[in-house]
């Protein structure tokens, strides 16, 4: 059996994952914004298993450092936490566009402080808005409309999965599109069931997963565009130097 952190975990797909993670015998570290939030659902996901809360706001790099430290060594690292914002929402602690803050470099810094404490695999979320993104390794977390602002970061989602699995080829690593699904984060009439996005993610986690894109059980389409080492190498550089991480 093996011990899970998964960001955003005590809402939508994440939750699901930890339900289904928690059913077949796994160990879940729960990750919350804050533990008003995060308690209700330790207190209620603990009664299928082993369920242990850390708290931290992926918006503010502070919190992420401070994040990294409570989670410890794990088997699996999954960065499931997203935000889709409202046009105008405020920017980050440190003056990011919150979905690029959230969504990529949160996870590109937990990646980064975490890469010797996880011992088996490192799982990004991506989404079907990937082939629409752009990714421009001179031009990350400016302002830019939320549904410019999200596609970009699940494109940079799915470079990160790409760029980190060359960095860390001992690990299993890659990105998981959970579907199109009823989230808070989606519209009604999205077509999945959010248990069938919680178990996408949930496979990637600790299933028979190969790493890579996936989409479930099968291969999800990477642009051509995001394949290209040279641009992984440029986003990883920008990133590391965005996330305050040293050369």
């Amino acid at each position: 059996m093996a011990t899970i952190a998964m960001t955003g975990s005590t809402d939508g797909i994440g939750r699901a994952a930890a339900r289904q993670l928690l059913a077949d015998g796994h160990t879940v570290v729960l990750h919350a914004r804050s533990e008003a939030r995060g308690e209700p659902v330790a207190e209620e996901l603990g009664r299928l298993g082993d369920v242990r809360l850390v708290t931290g706001d992926l918006a503010d790099l502070g919190e992420v450092r401070a994040l990294a430290d409570r989670i410890g060594q794990v088997d699996a690292l999954v960065h499931n936490a997203g935000v889709w914002p409202a046009d105008g929402a405020a920017p980050s602690a440190q003056g990011h566009e919150v979905a690029f803050a959230v969504n990529a470099l949160a996870p590109h810094l937990l990646t980064a402080l975490l890469r010797d404490r996880v011992r088996e695999r490192l799982v990004f979320l991506g989404s079907g808005m990937v082939g629409s993104g752009r990714v421009d390794p001179d031009d990350l977390g400016t302002p830019r409309d939320s549904r410019r602002a999200y596609a970009d970061s699940k494109a940079l989602d799915v470079v990160l999965s790409l760029g980190w699995a060359r960095r860390l080829p001992h690990l299993r690593v890659g990105a998981v599109d959970p579907g199109w699904v009823r989230t808070k984060l989606a519209s009604a009439g999205a077509p999945g069931d959010v248990e069938d996005g919680g178990a996408r993610v949930a496979l990637a986690a600790a299933g028979d997963w190969p790493g890579g894109y996936t989409a479930g059980r099968r291969p999800a389409r990477t642009p051509g565009a995001l394949e290209d080492t040279a641009l992984q190498d440029r986003v990883l550089a920008a990133m590391d130097r965005l996330a305050g991480l040293g050369s």
